[in-house]
Formats: structure tokens, C-alpha cells, sequence
């Protein structure tokens, strides 16, 4: 699921809007205990080996500054997704660079390295736990859910089994979790739009 970011960030930058931060997944951050669930939850994907993202040393400034420039790339105009707006392109530089990166690609290498661990967090305890152990409570809760048809219940099941099955990714820095694990309140209210 987080090596999926980067293309998510390319598809908005196209647009024109950057749902960037909002897409990668902080919807893991901070959330009550799962209940069972109406239709198919949406389980991390582990991604290819190709697609694997470096993992960068994060830092207090790169999480804040994830965190401010979320509000404003979100801001930004949509557009054609055959021809990117080259203003919005340079505004979505420009809203990196003001927020500490370098560069977009180094926003999103910070957002990938904050969502490998988030994937990883049971809103519950607020602790990373692994990949693995979060997708099979999942897989608990949808098999004791009496109201989910059997076709979606299924198909759930399928793809969740699929991603354990993949493994366990490689799990982040103890200083990366550490570190998004003490901010995952801040984190979880950017993602839930401060709520």
C-alpha cells in the first residue's frame, strides 16, 4: 500500500489536485477498534519488489511539515490528467519546498516512510504491531460479521488472505516508528481533517 503513494501523488499532480498526505493511508492513524465491517475494508497491499520505496530517516520537522503542506496541496486546482498543469506542478514544488523538502519526491519519500509505519499501528493501542497481526484481526472481524454478504465477505477475505500471504514488508526504523508513533494523534487529525 505505500509503495502506491508515489503513483497516487503523479495521478493528483496530473489532476492538478495533490491529495498527497490525505491519500497515504494516515486513515490508519489513530481510529477506534475496528468494527465489523458492512463491506470489504480496504487491506494494505504489500507492492513488488520493484516497487519498493527507500525508507528515509525521518525527522520531528519532516512529520510537521507533512503535516502543513497536506492542507494546502489538497487546495490546489484540479486539472487534465493527459496534460498536467505546469502552474499546478510548480505550486505543488513550491508548498514542498515552503514545508522543508526539497523537492516532491522528497515529500513523498517523508509520506511513504511515515505510511510504512502507520500501516503497521493498531489504532487501538496506538503501537505498531506489524502488517500481518493488523490484517489478520481484520480478517477476525469480517469472518465474525453476521450482516456482510457472503459474496463481499468473501471477496474480502480473498484479498486480505492474498496480502498475508505476500508477508510481513520490512518493518521501519525503531526511530521512524518511534517517532510517527509519538506524533500519530497530529497525524490522525490531518487525515480525519482535524477531528
Amino acid at each position: 500500500m505505500s509503495r502506491t503513494t508515489r503513483a497516487l501523488l503523479a495521478a493528483s499532480l496530473a489532476f492538478g489536485t495533490s491529495a498527497l498526505v490525505s491519500q497515504v493511508s494516515f486513515a490508519q492513524a489513530p481510529q477506534k477498534a475496528p468494527a465489523p465491517a458492512k463491506t470489504a475494508p480496504v487491506a494494505p497491499a504489500p507492492a513488488p519488489e520493484a516497487e519498493e520505496q527507500k525508507e528515509v530517516a525521518l525527522t520531528q520537522a519532516l512529520i510537521d511539515g507533512l503535516v502543513a503542506a497536506q492542507p494546502e496541496l489538497a487546495k490546489l486546482p484540479a486539472g487534465n490528467a493527459d496534460k498536467p498543469d505546469p502552474k499546478v506542478q510548480a505550486q505543488a514544488v513550491a508548498i514542498a519546498k515552503k514545508n522543508g523538502f526539497a523537492s516532491v519526491d522528497d515529500l513523498q519519500d517523508a509520506a511513504d516512510s511515515v505510511e510504512a509505519v502507520l500501516d503497521g499501528v493498531d489504532p487501538e493501542t496506538k503501537t505498531y504491531v506489524g502488517v500481518v497481526p493488523l490484517l489478520k484481526k481484520q480478517v477476525a472481524a469480517i469472518e465474525a460479521d453476521t450482516k456482510m454478504k457472503p459474496k463481499d465477505k468473501a471477496a474480502a477475505l480473498k484479498d486480505i488472505n492474498e496480502a498475508i500471504a505476500a508477508g510481513e514488508p520490512t518493518k521501519p526504523s525503531d526511530g521512524n516508528i518511534a517517532l510517527v508513533t509519538k506524533n500519530i494523534d497530529k497525524l490522525g487529525q490531518m487525515a480525519g481533517g482535524g477531528q
